[in-house]
């Protein structure tokens, strides 16, 4: 359980902010106000009123992966140009979604997304990004405008040049998640508060800001993981994670130690965070859930055989058909920690 003394005054002013996940159509179990919905695979109960998101990720061995996001205060919804989003004065669930094709500009398609977004933030009292999650079609090939970048690359200058022009001087990246889809969206969904979060690295892993680049690349700009208090809870936002040591790939077509090698980091990331900031989160009953992106799907089975032996049988994991931001990565996992 959480005991960061550090941000008491924080945890004292924050309304809670709550997480239910449901693997299947099971009626939800509560009855406070939701910010918001998001689901994989089949529609579930989408009669609440609420900001309800569905990520056009396959999900794999299952019919439906669903979470809701909810507070004890009224929630209201609105509309910034291209983006719909739930809030409180205190938190903010938004979602951007813009049609993406092969022959498009994605640079300016990302710089404009992203200029929205903290265009959006700025009008409200939830300034703060604490996390993002990025899905587009053809993640690592080739942008027709921008010669030898991938897309990858392409729109991480994009996010930067967006930082940039919207004035955004923070250090404080937010968690994130970017993969590869096979939609024709770029679809964007995040979580904004009224105060910050509490960045954390890991120590087996060079800062993704600080990865060495060629001059016409940018480097990532996201933490590893990043700690909020709500009420008396303490979430833990644990970014797409794979089998990164330094900043190089381990283990190259093997996937069952690549997914054992991102366990490793989560787990180490969980334990620095609790040795540099005062939490007694525990890598394994305080995990909420895990999602685990996955290239090949001829890869589940194995996957399944690691996550039975790493994780309790009772976490909810998400097995999702998405491509990695590297050609050599076969797995990422994303996890998230609420105590």
């Amino acid at each position: 359980m959480s005991n960061n003394s550090s941000n008491n005054t924080a945890t004292a002013l924050s309304p809670p902010l709550d997480i239910i996940v449901c693997e299947d159509a099971a009626t939800l179990p509560t009855q406070q106000p939701l910010l918001t919905h998001l689901y994989f695979g089949n529609s579930s109960d989408t009669g609440h009123d609420c900001l309800s998101i569905q990520t056009e990720l396959e999900l794999l061995g299952s019919n439906l992966f669903a979470q809701y996001w909810f507070t004890d205060q009224q929630v209201a919804q609105a509309k910034y140009k291209n983006i719909r989003y739930a809030h409180t004065p205190q938190m903010m669930f938004g979602l951007i979604q813009l049609p993406c094709t092969a022959g498009d500009d994605f640079h300016a398609l990302t710089h404009k997304a992203y200029c929205e977004i903290y265009e959006c933030l700025r009008s409200t009292p939830c300034k703060h990004l604490l996390r993002t999650w990025n899905f587009f079609p053809q993640i690592t090939k080739n942008d027709t405008q921008r010669g030898q970048q991938n897309r990858y690359e392409v729109f991480c200058h994009g996010r930067l040049q967006a930082m940039h022009d919207s004035g955004i001087k923070t250090k404080v990246y937010p968690a994130a998640t970017v993969i590869g889809n096979h939609d024709s969206n770029l679809q964007i969904y995040f979580l904004a508060s009224d105060t910050p979060g509490t960045a954390v690295e890991n120590p087996r892993q060079t800062s993704a800001y600080h990865y060495p680049v060629e001059d016409d690349h940018t480097q990532p700009l996201f933490s590893r993981g990043l700690l909020k208090s709500w009420g008396q809870r303490t979430h833990f936002y644990v970014s797409g994670t794979a089998s990164i040591v330094g900043h190089e790939t381990l283990h190259i077509d093997d996937v069952g130690a690549q997914l054992n090698e991102s366990i490793n980091n989560v787990e180490t990331l969980v334990a620095h965070a609790n040795d540099m900031h005062h939490t007694q989160l525990n890598a394994q009953d305080d995990l909420l859930y895990m999602k685990v992106y996955i290239r090949n799907r001829e890869d589940v089975e194995q996957i399944n055989q690691v996550l039975a032996a790493r994780l309790s049988n009772t976490t909810p994991r998400a097995l999702l058909l998405g491509d990695m931001c590297r050609e050599n990565l076969l797995v990422e996992i994303e996890a998230f920690y609420q105590a």
